[in-house]
């Protein structure tokens, strides 16, 4: 009698456990499964929009202002490596 209740409340206490685990995961899972859904549906939505020919002109244009400063920043970078040479010509 005392070892068939203490295994039903063993397997009582079992079954909780399990209950509280279930109760825990399962909407991690759903959650998981919707936001991997949704982040796979974005990508795809994406990239599909974005490898379309008639839109790479107007998304590579570049702005006026920010060629400009592209440009005098190149030309700074070539005046600062002329500059190294002559200084490690002179050390």
């Amino acid at each position: 009698m005392l070892e068939t209740e203490l295994i039903r409340r063993l397997i009582s206490s079992y079954f909780n456990i399990v209950r509280e685990t279930i109760a825990d995961q399962v909407p991690k899972a759903i959650m998981h499964l919707l936001v991997n859904h949704s982040k796979d549906v974005v990508q795809n939505r994406l990239v599909s929009e974005l490898y379309k020919e008639d839109l790479f002109g107007e998304l590579l244009y570049e702005d006026d202002g920010i060629k400009a400063e592209r440009e005098k920043c190149e030309r700074l970078l070539e005046t600062y490596k002329e500059a190294a040479k002559i200084v490690g010509e002179v050390l």
